[in-house]
Order: C-alpha cells, then sequence, then structure tokens
C-alpha cells in the first residue's frame, strides 16, 4: 500500500472569465449597448433608443395616424348619409353594408388604408421584446463579469505581496502556506517554514513538518486556537485511537506496509499464500503457517486483525507512523491556518472588490432611482440581484460558464445579498410603479385612439354602439393596457420603460399629426359645410 503522501494544496479559482452570453439580434443589442454606454445611463439609454426607434418609424406612423385621422374626417363628411341609411335600412344589415361600401368608395373613405404600417410597427414591437429580453441576459452576465474581473484584480494584488501563488497560464490562484504561517505567528511549530518565500513548494502541505516538541508543550498557541489538532495527541505523541480513527487509519498503513513488504519482503506467490485483502486491510488467512515461518507476534488469532499496541512496539513502524501521523496532522493544521488566513484577510478584500464592481456597473438609472435592477421586474416581490436559479433559467446553461458553480456565485455576491436579496416595499427590486405607468399610458394612447374613431364606429352598421365592431373596440380599450401590464410584470423594468416611452411618444404623435391634418382638411371641411347650409336654405325656399 505504501506510505501515504499528502499533497494538499488550497485553490483559489480565478473568476475573471465567466464566459460570454450568445445573443439573438446581436445587431440591436449592440445598439442598445451602444446608446447606454454612450449616455452612460440605463434608464436614459432606453429612452434614447426608444426615441430613435420612433423616429425610424415615424413615416409609417404619421402614414397610419393620418390615414385614420382623415377616415375620421371623412366618416364626420358622410355622418349626415349613413344616418339616413341606418333608418332606410335599419331592418336588413347586408343591404346597410352594400350602401356603406359604396358611400365609402364614393368619398375615398379605405378602413384598410393604417393596416399595413400598424402591422409593420407590431412587427418591430415583437423584435424588441426579443433584444431587450436577450440584452438583459446580456448585462445581467457583463456585471458578474465585471465582478469577476474586480476579485481577480484583488487576487492578483495578493499575489505580488507573495501570499497568494499563480503559475503562468494557469486559472487557479494557490495560497502561499509561508505567508498564512507568518500572519498566525505559528513560526515556531513548523519545520520547512521560511518567511517571505514563495515557491510552487509552498503552497504543498508536504513541504511542512509539525515540529512535535513543541505542539505538545502545555498552553502553545497553535493547538489553543485549533483544540481539534490536539485531540491527536497523547502523552507526548500521535495517539492513533483518537479523531475517528483517522490515525487509527495510517497505523493500519504502516503495519500493512510494514509486513507485507518491508520485513518480509514477499513474493506474489507467497503474498497469495499467506495473506488476503478486504477493503483497505490485509487479512492472514494461514496463521498457523505465518507464525511458523515468521515467528509473527503481531497476529490476533480470534479476530485475524494487527494489534496495533503490539505492533508500536516495532521500531520501524512506530517510526513510519509518527512520520505520516506528521505530516497528515501538518496537513490538518496548514488547512486550518490557511482556510482562516483567506476568510480574514485575503476572501474579504476580494468580495469587497466585486461588491464594488457591482455598485459601478449595475444596472440602475437616475430617472428610475427606486428601481435597483432595471433588468428585473419593479416589483418589491423580486430581488435585484438574481438568484443563480434565476440566472440558469434566463441566461440558459450553456450560457453561465463557471459561474453555474453555486460557490463561485457566492464568493461574487457575498457582500451582496444583505442588500440585493430582499423582499418587500422599500427593499425588493421596485415598488410597481413602472408597471402602473405601463397600464396607464397604454390606457391613455387607447382612449384618445377610440375617441376619434368614434363616429367610425357608431355608423359601422345599424346596430351603432351595440354593434360587434364597437362592442370589440370596447374590450381592447381595457385589453390592450392589460396586456401591455402583464408584459411589464413578465419582462424587465427595461422593457417597461421602452413600453412607456413608446406610449407617451406615439399618443403625442397622434395629437400632433391629428392637429396638422385637421389644418389641412379644415377649408375642405368649411366648404362641404357651405354646401350643405346652402342645400338647407334651398330646400327651405323651395
Amino acid at each position: 500500500m505504501g506510505l501515504i503522501n499528502i499533497l494538499s494544496v488550497i485553490p483559489i479559482p480565478s473568476f475573471g472569465n465567466l464566459g460570454e452570453v450568445s445573443l439573438k439580434h446581436e445587431w440591436l443589442c449592440k445598439i442598445i449597448s451602444s446608446l447606454i454606454n454612450f449616455v452612460g445611463d440605463v434608464g436614459l439609454g432606453i429612452i434614447l433608443f426608444t426615441l430613435i426607434l420612433k423616429l425610424i418609424t415615424l413615416p409609417l406612423d404619421i402614414y397610419s395616424r393620418a390615414s385614420t385621422k382623415k377616415n375620421s374626417l371623412k366618416m364626420e363628411m358622410m355622418k349626415d348619409d349613413l344616418e339616413k341609411l341606418k333608418k332606410q335600412y335599419k331592418n336588413n344589415e347586408k343591404l346597410y353594408q352594400q350602401k356603406m361600401m359604396s358611400l365609402y368608395k364614393k368619398n375615398g373613405y379605405s378602413a384598410f388604408s393604417a393596416c399595413l404600417p400598424t402591422l409593420v410597427t407590431l412587427i418591430f414591437f415583437i423584435i424588441v421584446i426579443g433584444a431587450f429580453n436577450n440584452y438583459s441576459r446580456f448585462a445581467d452576465k457583463e456585471v458578474f463579469n465585471q465582478m469577476g474581473r474586480a476579485y481577480d484584480a484583488c487576487l492578483d494584488e495578493f499575489n505580488k505581496e507573495e501570499v497568494l501563488y499563480r503559475e503562468e497560464n494557469k486559472d487557479s490562484y494557490y495560497l502561499n502556506y509561508n505567508a498564512a504561517i507568518k500572519n498566525g505567528g505559528y513560526g515556531e511549530f513548523f519545520e520547512g517554514y521560511e518567511e517571505g518565500v514563495i515557491s510552487a513548494q509552498s503552497i504543498h502541505s508536504s513541504s511542512y513538518s509539525l515540529k512535535l516538541e513543541e505542539l505538545t508543550k502545555e498552553g502553545n498557541a497553535l493547538v489553543k486556537k485549533y483544540p481539534d489538532i490536539g485531540s491527536y495527541l497523547k502523552n507526548g505523541y500521535y495517539d492513533y485511537s483518537t479523531v475517528d480513527g483517522e490515525l487509527y487509519s495510517i497505523l493500519g498503513s504502516c503495519i500493512q506496509d510494514y509486513i507485507i513488504t518491508a520485513e518480509f519482503t514477499l513474493t506474489d506467490e507467497q503474498l497469495s499464500a499467506y495473506s488476503k485483502k478486504e477493503g483497505n486491510f490485509y487479512y492472514i488467512k494461514n496463521i498457523e503457517k505465518f507464525e511458523k515461518d515468521f515467528n509473527s507476534m503481531y497476529i490476533d488469532n480470534t479476530t485475524f486483525e494487527l494489534l496495533y499496541d503490539l505492533a508500536l512496539e516495532e521500531a520501524l513502524i512506530k517510526e513510519s507512523f509518527e512520520k505520516n501521523s506528521n505530516q497528515f496532522v501538518c496537513s490538518k493544521a496548514l488547512e486550518l491556518i490557511g482556510n482562516d488566513y483567506l476568510n480574514e484577510v485575503v476572501r474579504p478584500k476580494a468580495r469587497e472588490a466585486s461588491a464594488k464592481a457591482y455598485e459601478e456597473n449595475k444596472s440602475s438609472s437616475v430617472i428610475f432611482p427606486w428601481v435597483k435592477n432595471l433588468w428585473v421586474v419593479d416589483s418589491p416581490f423580486k430581488y435585484a440581484l438574481p438568484e443563480i436559479s434565476e440566472l440558469k433559467k434566463s441566461l440558459g446553461q450553456e450560457n453561465m460558464g463557471s459561474l453555474e458553480t453555486e460557490a463561485v456565485y457566492n464568493e461574487l455576491t457575498y457582500n451582496l445579498k444583505a442588500k440585493y436579496q430582499q423582499k418587500g416595499f422599500g427593499k425588493g427590486n421596485g415598488l410597481f410603479i413602472l408597471v402602473a405607468l405601463s397600464i396607464l399610458t397604454m390606457l391613455g394612447s387607447t382612449l384618445i385612439m377610440n375617441k376619434q374613431q368614434k363616429t367610425q364606429m357608431q355608423l359601422s352598421s345599424v346596430d351603432g354602439e351595440n354593434s360587434q365592431a364597437a362592442s370589440t373596440q370596447k374590450m381592447m380599450t381595457w385589453m390592450m393596457p392589460i396586456m401591455f401590464g402583464i408584459f411589464a410584470f413578465i419582462y424587465s423594468s427595461a422593457f417597461s420603460i421602452y413600453m412607456i416611452t413608446s406610449s407617451l411618444l406615439s399618443t403625442g404623435f397622434t395629437l400632433l399629426i391629428n392637429f396638422f391634418v385637421e389644418r389641412a382638411f379644415k377649408k375642405q371641411i368649411e366648404e362641404i359645410e357651405k354646401q350643405k347650409a346652402e342645400k338647407i336654405k334651398y330646400g327651405k325656399r323651395r
């Protein structure tokens, strides 16, 4: 079995490269990213993006809304004629529709003139939903990448200070045990300790051994700090019977090595004749023959197991046990000292650097200060900092990189959870303000559109306001805002900002277009009214 060779090291993984995110609509995501970087504020960048998108689709908007307004004005012009048709054909819907369509054609009215631009705008809207959804994944991951780079930069500083050791082109750092021993003031207990030295050897516990005479002194600092180390000791020696048999197992290995290889140098044939292996222990198959041939004093005739107390009387076994036990306990001590040093000195600074990077790169906005993370829903019942399970769901397993390891995620977010993983009003990621604004702005936009189409709905059928088309329009008046509210709950706060800005711009454009279209039609309407007045006057004279 051979002597135990402990090569324990304490690795600290590099977090500087957590992997990139594969994006759909990458060109649109790059535009969003460029605008956000240009203005230096996520909220303002999204508003600017929405404005640019609206300017691109403005010709279609103007055409669509102008057509809608023209239709509305033409409907007003045809109102009296349609009212007469309604009275004349109130019991014959089919004939009313035929006469109505003839009147539409005569006056150049087209109910479908605004449909195509609206359809194109809807396609843009769907593409933008996908782009925002994809960019939110990229933005969240990029923040974690920045945190990882900041964490690594801090580790690099410790590397320069010879606290950590990193081989060239390797992804992990290793603790320099010399630095940890020095920090704790435990140099007197370790052979191999060299103050201020860092090398490939100083990261391995096997490069050190304990000074047993110092370790067994009453009240020594190392055992006082780590009582578990003292539990391996008894009467100035290593005690194989303690600590759940860990040293017991080491002693068994030493005895096996002594009996099977060192003392007797058994051949494979002899080994097969005298012993059998079960688990990690060798047992003697033929006690009488073994004792006769080798005069063994280390065999229990009842259990066939080696007698440990008697075995320690053998100098070679004792020497081997002390050496291996020292290495084992030394490794335990260095692990305790090293982890304490990492947790008390190295990790706090690296975690602080990670948290600072989050604060500097998080997706927040001075325009919307109540939302901590604009790529999460504006809700007090949502964490501003997504949990690892949410990241896996939103990013996809293929985009997680080393962030999929919970230990990596927990380390990077260690100083952030108290502030950004809370729920409740004032603690979560928002106050539902953007959700409410999404609903209200869409409701306002819909009401304005309905108002200008009121006459059309009244006269589109003989049933007037009780028609199916009018009922559908009334239903859509509430369905559209509700749908936008659902979008605001499903998607991010950033997308809510896009919807709100888009609705406000659409409403503004509608009012502006209506104003200019009305002015353009003003003379035409005045002429029509004049002609009507003359007809009425002429009719009275007759």
